[in-house]
Parts: structure tokens; C-alpha cells; sequence
């Protein structure tokens, strides 16, 4: 299937569980049963896509988890935790930016740099040393942002043990033993159905905080829009003045600008509550119309793979 119609059903997902979410709210209870197995579901299927051996050669991931991890938990994440600490007020809005900001990126960068031509081993070096440096910044921006909160960190713990670890570990079980290939037919609708029920959760969870929509509402929609749209100038501007290659400006750009926003919404409301779950929402808002602005600006690239796909044929 093509990658072009793997993404619009994506989108078509992602619209149709915040519409869901909207229209009928009562079935959160269920979503929030729900919610932990399938982010494991859908990190651990994305995992699947690595190769067998990935993350048996340290060398080329630690140099490119390096540049990765600055960009998303150092430069992007700073900039989400600093710009909510002077500029929102409400606690539990404040601990979902926070969330937010400690997590890795999104796992849709994947299908979406392969569409856009990234560079393939830039996306997976740097998503895998992302994805292993949360394995310790989640738990310490807990310890040091939410300190003064009634939580017991080893549920964090191991939550992050349960949604990065866990995964990890499945997914090289059945790449070593060759599930994968039994999963790979499945795999999108696994995704879809998986996606479609954590979106569906968070904005069921939602729902009436966005009808009394404040201020507080506001600031967390401009952050959003100025650390997605602004980074992605800056990334492309510092590429283009240091000559990187397009695709790998590409796939910094992609590492740089998105967060996993379903992640930090099931987090929010598996250790939190429902109003700390808010700013993942508005975030994956962003990041939807982020995704398809990149897919608009960057259409010749989609033409010239269509086109070469279809010569191929």
C-alpha cells in the first residue's frame, strides 16, 4: 500500500476519534481501561519496522541519539517546560506541558519521513536513541518537576518500563524469532484501531474542559503552534546555512518538531487526571496540521515517489 494512502487513513482515523470523542464521551471509561495496552500495542508494532541487529551497533546510534536527544529533550522540551512555567498558571495544565516535554517523538515520523524521502537511517538512529534516552529523562524530570506532587514515583518508573522497555524488548523477541512477518499484514490496522482508541480516550477525557475553554487554553495552543512551526524554520534555516543534505534536514526536522502526544495524553491520565491530559490534545492538534503542512509544502518529493512508484508498476 501506498505511504500517501497509509497517512490519509491516518488522518481519517485521527479526525474520526476526536469527533467520536466529542459526540460520545461515555465510552471513556472503557478507553481509559483501555489505553495503556494499546500505546504498548502501537510502540511495539512501530518497533517492528527496525531491523534485525539495530540496536546491536552502539556506534553509529550513540552518535546520531546524541544530536537527537539535544534537539527533543534539551532545545524543544526546555523550551515547552520554561515557556509554561511563566505563562500558565493552572497546576494541572502545567504538569501536561511537562509531560509533553519529557517525551520522545512521535512515532509517525517514520512513515511520514519515508514519504517525504528523510534520510531512513537518521529517522531510526535517532527515534531508537530518543526512545532509550527516555528511559532515564522521563523518570528525572518526574523527580525534579513534580516533587512537590502527592505521586509515587515508581509507578512512573514503571510506567516507563512498561512503555518503552516492555516494547523494546517484544519487538526484537519477534523480529529475532521472524513474527513479524505473521504481524506485518496486520500491522496497519493493529495501528489504526490502537490510534483510533487513545485519541478517542483523550478527547472524550476532554470534552467539557475544551467547552469552558480559557486563557490558561490559550497559551497552551500558542506554544504548541510556536515550538512546532517556529522550530521547523529554525531546523530548515540552520541546515540550509550548514549545506545538509535535504533529506537530512528532513529527518532533523521531523525529530526536532514532533512530540508523541498520545504518549504523554495516556501517561496523563494513567498517573494524573484528565486535566493534565488537555495539552497532549492540543498538541496532537498541532501536530496533525503540522504534518499536513509538511506534506503540502513538501508535495514535490510525494509527486516524484508516486511517480516512480507508478513507473515501477
Amino acid at each position: 500500500m501506498a505511504l500517501s494512502t497509509y497517512l490519509y487513513r491516518s488522518n481519517v482515523i485521527f479526525l474520526l476519534a476526536l469527533i467520536c470523542g466529542i459526540i460520545l464521551p461515555q465510552g471513556f471509561p472503557i478507553g481509559n481501561a483501555l489505553i495503556l495496552p494499546a500505546l504498548m500495542v502501537i510502540l511495539t508494532i512501530t518497533l517492528l519496522r527496525f531491523p534485525r541487529g539495530f540496536f546491536r551497533r552502539p556506534g553509529p546510534l550513540l552518535s546520531a541519539s546524541i544530536r537527537s536527544n539535544v534537539m527533543n529533550y534539551l532545545v524543544l522540551g526546555n523550551f515547552i517546560i520554561l515557556a509554561s512555567i511563566f505563562l500558565i498558571h493552572k497546576q494541572e495544565l502545567w504538569v501536561g506541558m511537562v509531560l509533553i516535554a519529557a517525551m520522545p517523538p512521535s512515532v509517525a515520523i517514520i512513515p511520514l519521513g519515508n514519504l517525504l524521502r528523510a534520510d531512513k537511517t537518521s529517522v531510526f538512529t535517532g527515534l531508537a536513541g530518543a526512545y532509550l534516552g527516555a528511559l532515564l529523562i522521563i523518570p528525572l524530570i518526574g523527580l525534579g518537576f513534580f516533587k512537590y506532587i502527592h505521586l509515587n514515583y515508581w509507578n512512573i518508573i514503571l510506567l516507563v518500563l512498561e512503555l518503552i522497555l516492555l516494547p523494546l524488548a517484544l519487538s526484537r523477541l519477534a523480529v529475532d524469532k521472524a513474527w513479524d512477518k505473521i504481524i506485518e499484514p496486520y500491522e496497519e490496522t493493529i495501528i489504526n484501531y490502537s490510534s483510533f482508541l487513545v485519541f478517542y480516550t483523550i478527547m472524550a477525557s476532554s470534552r467539557n474542559l475544551l467547552i469552558n475553554w480559557s486563557s490558561d487554553l490559550f497559551v497552551i495552543a500558542l506554544i504548541a503552534f510556536v515550538s512546532i512551526f517556529f522550530f521547523a524554520f529554525a531546523i530548515g534555516k540552520i541546515g540550509n546555512y550548514f549545506h545538509d543534505p535535504e533529506n537530512k534536514n528532513t529527518s532533523f526536522l521531523l525529530l526536532g518538531t514532533m512530540k508523541d502526544c498520545g504518549l504523554a495524553g495516556g501517561i496523563a491520565l494513567i498517573l494524573f487526571n484528565q486535566e493534565a491530559a488537555l495539552p497532549s490534545l492540543i498538541f496532537a492538534i498541532s501536530t496533525f496540521i503540522y504534518m499536513n503542512w509538511l506534506k503540502y509544502k513538501m508535495r514535490h518529493i510525494i509527486n516524484g515517489s508516486n511517480n516512480k512508484e507508478k513507473n515501477a508498476i
